[in-house]
């Protein structure tokens, strides 16, 4: 058995702590970022700081007398002596002149800022430490993209909170910006704040940053980037990328990357020059113009429903150009980049199509004709009855587009009737196809459950779909998926029916239309309370990543051991 030596377990055990200073310091980030501060909070502030500050300084003065060999020590460690030295002397010199935290100013928000930039750099500068710790996280993919996501959103809330993302000064408030933030890299549409008016320019470019990172995810950007530059993927990182991808033969990996990348960028550039032109009647500035055409583009083919009309499309209704190119990106966004993949080979080199393709082709298809053939005559003696009837029978199209997971809405919600808003909570539950940047349960699962339900009929043994069999491990994950959105939507609405004062349709729906990550509302989005809110936030994160992402990155790692029970009598029915 061979003995670390004491210096090395020491520092192994120092590098553990400065890692959780990392995720500590993170807190009075936030909190300084805060327009109205309680004492609380202050207090907490400043008791990070120190422990920070008494953390570093251990590990200073503990490395520097344990080490045998001072001299090697110092070479050895000199970028997390160094950082450490230099976040010390910026604390020191920053308590000698201000005293403990007692109120927030600008001052106060960079100190916090210039620390945790420090803090960083000295974890960074710890490299195989970090790189031991991310290729662990490799290992079980589903946890990283948890992780991934965490790290956007909190990233994007920071943002919000800041001063340049607004109008008009201070930023968001926190729950306000967790909220926003989580609403974009969920690709939702929820907002509390009018996106027209209260963002910047900036703000609005941050807001476009994230629900474009929700929509393509972290890791595809990340890893597409070392593809460029020409960087090796480690076993680690290619098993990360097969899970995301849903990739099995690794050697596809950055074609499949490559697909993605270009799809995206040659749709939303197309989307973005015609909405343009098709916004340009009541822009008369060629930047607002193309900010118009781009932000729009990318919301809409991510499903993300962000838009930067207080009235959201309405103003547009009558617009064909405007609703049918939205139409059409929103329609790509949630066939997902294997179908178009798919497509694309069929129509070019003569592959065949995919069963998985055909079903979410003909889901697609159904549920969108489905949808306005509910919405058209529930709502022709309603909001529809005031446009004209070539704009009643867009409208009710468009919005039946946007229920799978696009957030977009060209009639006011607030006055639809109950019928219609049952109609319309049907068809976000389902939402787009599984690998899109749509959200629901999605078509390939229904379509799934409705082999199953079919084979039970007819008492077959196997579930068969166009003369395929489905597997019992497909099959039990589309009812686990099922199961968790019902008993989500059902948990969500029995605690916002306690939390909120709104009538319950309303709260069902903005329910439904969080967990679906759809982003439509009846208006009380706004209007939620902090815990509502927060409820909300949850609902968006689970809806997005899905159950068995989240249970794959919760579960433990064990051997596989065939353990035969005996069998179950059990009545149904």
């Amino acid at each position: 058995m061979i003995e670390v030596p004491p210096e090395q377990k020491s520092l192994r055990n120092w590098n553990k702590w400065i890692i959780a200073t990392l995720f500590l310091s993170v807190i009075p980030l936030f909190i300084v970022q805060m327009e109205q501060i309680g004492l609380f909070s202050l207090i907490l502030v400043n008791l990070i700081d120190f422990a920070v500050f008494l953390i570093l300084l251990s590990e200073l003065i503990t490395g520097f007398c344990n080490a045998p060999y001072k001299l090697i020590h110092i070479q050895r460690n000199w970028g997390p002596l160094l950082f450490s030295l230099m976040y010390i002397a910026f604390f020191c010199y920053n308590k000698a002149i201000s005293g403990p935290l007692t109120d927030v100013s600008t001052g106060m928000r960079v100190t916090a800022s210039i620390q945790n930039i420090l803090l960083i750099l000295n974890v960074f500068s710890r490299y195989h430490r970090v790189a031991t710790i991310i290729e662990n996280l490799q290992n079980r993919p589903a946890l990283t993209i948890v992780l991934s996501f965490l790290g956007v959103i909190l990233s994007g809330t920071w943002l919000l909170m800041m001063p340049f993302t607004a109008n008009s000064k201070p930023g968001l408030p926190l729950v306000d910006a967790l909220f926003t933030a989580t609403s974009a890299v969920c690709v939702t549409g929820l907002i509390v704040v009018d996106t027209a008016t209260h963002f910047s320019v900036w703000g609005k470019i941050v807001l476009m940053s994230l629900f474009q990172i929700g929509g393509l995810g972290i890791m595809i950007l990340s890893y597409f980037a070392l593809f460029v530059l020409r960087r090796k993927l480690t076993v680690g990182q290619k098993n990360l990328m097969s899970y995301m991808l849903s990739e099995v033969d690794m050697s596809n990996l950055y074609r499949s990357l490559k697909t993605i990348i270009i799809i995206t960028l040659i749709v939303e550039s197309v989307g973005a020059l015609i909405l343009i032109f098709g916004f340009s009647p009541s822009q008369e500035l060629w930047r607002e113009r193309i900010l118009l055409g781009v932000f729009h583009a990318v919301s809409a083919f991510c499903n993300a429903g962000f838009t930067l009309f207080s009235d959201n499309l309405i103003g547009y209704s009558s617009s064909p150009m405007v609703l049918m190119t939205t139409s059409v990106l929103i329609i790509l966004g949630g066939l997902s980049f294997t179908v178009i993949a798919n497509l694309k080979d069929t129509v070019f080199r003569g592959a065949k199509l995919a069963l998985n393709s055909r079903i979410v082709l003909t889901g697609t298809l159904f549920l969108i004709l489905l949808g306005m053939i509910l919405i058209y005559p529930l709502e022709l003696g309603g909001v529809l009855s005031e446009l004209r009837l070539g704009e009643q029978y867009l409208s009710a199209f468009f919005q039946s587009v946007t229920l799978r997971t696009a957030g977009f809405n060209s009639i006011p919600f607030d006055t639809l009737s109950d019928a219609a808003l049952v109609a319309m909570m049907a068809i976000m539950f389902i939402g787009g196809a599984s690998g899109s940047t749509a959200g629901g349960i999605k078509v390939n699962t229904a379509a799934v459950l409705l082999a199953t339900v079919r084979t039970a009929w007819k008492n077959d043994k196997e579930v068969v779909i166009r003369s395929q069999t489905v597997s019992a491990a497909a099959v039990n994950h589309a009812y686990l998926v099922l199961l968790f959105g019902v008993f989500t939507v059902i948990g969500g609405t029995f605690i916002l029916s306690i939390s909120e004062a709104a009538a319950i349709q309303d709260i069902v729906f903005e329910v439904v239309s969080a967990f679906a990550t759809v982003g439509l509302s009846t208006g009380i989005t706004a209007s939620l309370s902090v815990f509502g809110k927060t409820m909300v936030i949850i609902l968006m994160f689970l809806g997005r990543l899905g159950p068995l992402t989240l249970l794959s990155a919760a579960s433990l790692r064990r051997q596989d051991l065939k353990i035969t029970y005996p069998r179950a009598n059990i009545s149904i029915g």
